[in-house]
């Protein structure tokens, strides 16, 4: 189950660990003069595959095992805004596990400024990469995650798990 990028329990933070860190390209600014929303979900998403690695489901897990994630829920919530040549960096965390579910949270802050400026969560579904169906992970894999999930808990959680979207009521018309 283990592989190189794999981080052994014994090493396993309270708290979140840091999945991927970029600086904001000028490519990225969009005609509000910030950080497009296209690319929140591009950080988020390398920072989700190297913490997929970090917690031994990475390339090396589908190349072992024909076995692998795939999203089927993720949401992204923006919180401040970002500018052009922001250093940011993703703080990911387990936050629960069954045998064929991986609920994860990905924070992104500012180093310039030290705030969360964005959260994404999201949903895996362990997957069969051969029968292409939902598949439960082996029971070692699955200790291991739960194991993991529990010691980042164990510097207590944050804010923003589980946030939906919350417009105006949506209008609808009677026929007559």
């Amino acid at each position: 189950m283990i592989s190189a990028e794999t981080i052994p329990l014994d090493r396993v933070p309270q708290g979140p660990v840091t999945s991927f860190r970029c600086r904001v390209e000028e490519s990225w600014i969009d005609f509000n003069d910030h950080m497009n929303a296209m690319y929140y979900g591009i950080i988020v998403y390398r920072g989700q595959a190297e913490f997929s690695a970090m917690i031994g489901m990475g390339e090396d897990y589908v190349d072992r095992t024909g076995l692998g994630k795939v999203v089927v829920q993720s949401s992204l919530g923006y919180e401040h805004e970002v500018r052009r040549g922001d250093e940011l960096e993703i703080r990911s965390w387990l936050l629960g596990v069954d045998d064929k579910r991986i609920h994860v949270l990905h924070e992104v802050f500012s180093l310039d400024t030290g705030r969360r400026v964005a959260v994404g969560e999201q949903l895996d579904l362990h997957f069969d990469l051969t029968s292409r169906r939902s598949a439960p992970m082996s029971a070692e894999q699955r200790r291991y995650l739960t194991e993991f999930s529990r010691i980042q808990a164990e510097a207590g959680l944050p804010g923003g798990i589980g946030r939906m979207v919350r417009g105006p009521q949506a209008h609808t018309s009677s026929v007559v």
